[in-house]
């Protein structure tokens, strides 16, 4: 016991802001990309370097997730990497923290959906993407939902991705909730991410249009019904 209190309180603390714990959706990231964020700062506050292959020992993943979540971090302007090289380079979040103090969500065309490959390895991957977001174990039944999706279905696996990031944003933890919005989508012929973006720019450009009608009308002169017949028989 005494050597494992000695332990932890040698490890040390890694800080995190509050507002981060709260907002971090808005910005685009998902429980895994803030854990990332944490192990880069922890490593780099002790004068470690926070390569691909310590992270992924760390997170117990693959090398190439690592790589791959760094990419989609870059490519949306929350990191930067400093260093000439790979001995030296280091990750700075400063643009990240930046957004989050300026209160800016990143928009959803900025955010890169997670490329899934095909056949087994997509299927394995949206199981445990739903495993993680629902917090427990998907039942038999519920799996063999998920193959109905590929297999009778025939949804894109990206396209699944999206609808449980959209019904996670919505607190609905339902794989009915998660297949009513890719049918949704499937009827208006919305067939990758990028369509849905574009779907929900044109409804927010008519949601928030002025009505010309009402403007129009506004700007007429109140009209007065004058009754027939001479004044003087009034």
């Amino acid at each position: 016991m005494e050597a494992n209190l000695q332990r932890y309180l040698k490890a040390g603390h890694t800080s995190i802001s509050n507002d981060l714990l709260l907002h971090y959706r808005q910005l685009g990231l998902d429980n895994d990309d803030l854990v990332l964020y944490l192990e880069i700062q922890r490593l780099q506050d002790s004068g470690d370097q926070a390569t691909p292959e310590v992270l992924a020992r760390i997170m117990q993943v693959t090398s190439q997730s690592i790589i791959d979540r760094i990419k989609s971090l870059l490519k949306r302007q929350l990191v930067q990497i400093q260093g000439r090289n790979r001995q030296t380079e280091s990750y700075d979040f400063t643009p990240m923290l930046n957004k989050l103090i300026a209160g800016k969500a990143v928009a959803d065309s900025e955010v890169e959906a997670t490329t899934l490959s095909t056949g087994a390895s997509s299927r394995r991957q949206i199981l445990q993407t739903l495993e993680q977001e629902f917090g427990r174990m998907l039942s038999p039944m519920e799996m063999q939902t998920v193959g109905h999706w590929f297999d009778q279905d025939h949804f894109d696996p990206n396209m699944m991705l999206l609808a449980i990031q959209e019904a996670i944003a919505n607190n609905a933890r339902s794989l009915r909730y998660i297949e009513a919005i890719l049918a949704n989508w499937q009827r208006e012929n919305l067939t990758s991410p990028q369509a849905v973006q574009m779907a929900k720019v044109k409804r927010r450009a008519v949601n928030y249009a002025p009505s010309k009608t009402a403007i129009t009308s506004s700007n007429q002169a109140p009209q007065f019904k004058i009754p027939s017949g001479k004044i003087e028989d009034m």
